[in-house]
């Protein structure tokens, strides 16, 4: 079963701003969720291959969750991929995320793949979370122009 998400965002900064966006606590930690669904509250990453990430939160109504993986590929500022494992749910499942910053004429284009889903309800799912957060991050780095 080759279930993926394909998603493509037009930002409009630099790469190098959209990166450090993805990356560093001190920005991610500001864009990631909203008070109506959930909120990142915490990110900690070892930003190389092999390194390892975590990132805590609190959903609206207070439960804590966390998302965790590993980089197996680090290329700044154009390509980030890492593995994704959440801690809520039955079924856990660990899937693979690749992004690519694409530089261009109006900033950066941001390619989100995910991949290696075990059911189409988690693609689903995933996908409808991946607009938000796409949405979330470039709002935060638009205003910080």
């Amino acid at each position: 079963m080759n279930l993926a998400i394909h998603q493509e965002i037009e930002i409009g900064v630099p790469v190098e701003r959209v990166f450090a966006a993805w990356t560093k606590a001190e920005h991610l930690t500001k864009w990631w969720g909203d008070d109506e669904r959930y909120r990142v509250t915490g990110w900690e990453c070892d930003l190389r291959a092999g390194g390892k990430w975590i990132s805590r939160g609190k959903s609206k109504d207070g439960t804590s969750f966390s998302v965790s993986g590993e980089y197996t590929r680090v290329e700044p500022p154009h390509r980030l991929t890492f593995t994704w494992s959440h801690d809520w749910g039955d079924d856990p499942e660990i899937s693979l995320v690749d992004l690519e910053f694409i530089s261009i004429k109006t900033g950066t284009l941001l390619k989100l793949t995910h991949t290696e889903f075990k059911s189409e309800k988690s693609r689903a799912d995933h996908e409808q979370g991946w607009k938000s957060v796409c949405n979330w991050m470039r709002t935060y780095v638009e205003a910080q122009s």
